[in-house]
């Protein structure tokens, strides 16, 4: 799975036809991977100085 951030927005992207079964771990690093590009996508919105 692809995880973009674009237009302030977090885009997830798996294969075609893909489907997930996570251990809690990897459960949890994904958590950790959505908000850390949550974070961007926030960034990104934020009107720039300058």
């Amino acid at each position: 799975m692809t995880v973009l951030v674009e237009d302030g927005r977090v885009v997830l992207v798996p294969p075609p036809g893909a489907s997930a079964v996570l251990s809690a771990q990897q459960t949890r690093s994904l958590g950790l991977v959505l908000d850390q590009a949550a974070g961007s996508a926030a960034r990104s919105r934020e009107p720039r100085a300058g």
